[in-house]
């Protein structure tokens, strides 16, 4: 623990103001996702969205809106994170946020293309469309997911591998485990997607508790801020 937080020194944020507002962002950022994710259908075959499944699916807009703001809002809570500089002074827990907010930038344009592109060409192309357009948009949306989603699980994985070295934002050791138990799992879909062992895709589910998880932690990260004591941060 003392090569992560230093010896005899507690783990502190340099910016009170900037983890407490990460804190609050990040847990209104898991709830918009891991409840996008509920009403999400289930991968199936690979990284390509199928039209037949948009073209089927009425709430595919609204889920993937919901799922981009949680994105977008997951990459400001990285920032205001990075600001923060805490709780840990580690270079590791600088690189897994610097991640988790680049990935989330490039996540959040397969977001985004889903929630507004993707299900109109998928009814045109049920009714019998050209469908190049769609495919090629498919294309971007694996390429936006291959620069994105390894990049933010990196840098979950590592948050969550620290905070059950030392739980230094307060999680008690039973979610301190879950969380990175959970984290590991969210990373099945893309390997079963990726290596054609597609039994592996319904993983996907694991990121429902991920998301979770990572909204609690900020949670923590905010409860933890506040009480600091830190005159910057009143």
């Amino acid at each position: 623990m003392s090569r992560i937080l230093g010896p005899g020194r507690p783990p502190t944020f340099r910016d009170p103001g900037a983890a407490e507002g990460a804190g609050y962002v990040l847990a209104v950022a898991g709830i918009l996702v891991a409840g996008g994710l509920v009403l999400h259908p289930l991968p199936s075959g690979g990284f390509a969205e199928r039209a037949t499944i948009l073209a089927g699916t009425p709430l595919w807009g609204a889920i993937h809106v919901a799922i981009a703001a949680g994105f977008v809002l997951s990459a400001l809570g990285g920032l205001l994170m990075l600001v923060a500089g805490g709780p840990r002074r580690h270079w590791s827990e600088r690189v897994a946020w610097g991640s988790i907010v680049v990935g989330m930038i490039f996540f959040t344009g397969v977001a985004m293309i889903n929630a507004w592109v993707m299900h109109p060409l998928s009814e045109a192309v049920a009714l019998g469309a050209d469908p190049r357009v769609f495919d090629a948009f498919n294309r971007l949306l694996v390429g936006y997911g291959w620069l994105g989603n390894p990049l933010f699980l990196a840098g979950l994985t590592t948050i969550a591998t620290l905070e059950v070295h030392d739980r230094a934002v307060g999680l008690p050791a039973w979610l301190a485990w879950g969380g990175l138990i959970v984290v590991l799992l969210s990373w099945l879909r893309g390997v079963g997607s990726a290596t054609g062992l597609f039994f592996l895709e319904p993983f996907v589910l694991a990121n429902v508790p991920a998301f979770l998880w990572f909204g609690w932690y900020g949670l923590a990260v905010g409860r933890r801020a506040r009480s600091s004591g830190d005159p910057v941060g009143q």
